[in-house]
């Protein structure tokens, strides 16, 4: 299953978000991120990333974009997100 993220991953629109992603998943446990496009995360988002990648089973990442990273980076959270550069 694969995801892509859009611009804005932030407090107004987390819930949608969520919900999208939650109904994608579904039962999989494989899934992959696009997260390319993403140019604005805020703490919010980076929860819900983090839930994320505790629930699946198999999590990888394609096209990080330097916004998501370096807010990770910031909060300390690239090695929790599973993070490659």
């Amino acid at each position: 299953m694969e995801i892509t993220l859009g611009e804005s991953l932030d407090i107004t629109q987390i819930q949608s978000i969520k919900e999208e992603i939650a109904n994608k998943i579904g039962d999989e446990k494989q899934c992959t991120l696009d997260a390319g496009s993403v140019n604005r995360i805020d703490g919010a988002g980076l929860q819900l990333l983090l839930c994320l990648v505790r629930t699946q089973e198999e999590l990888q990442w394609q096209n990080v974009s330097e916004s998501l990273y370096s807010a990770a980076q910031t909060a300390g959270m690239v090695e929790l997100l599973k993070l490659n550069r």
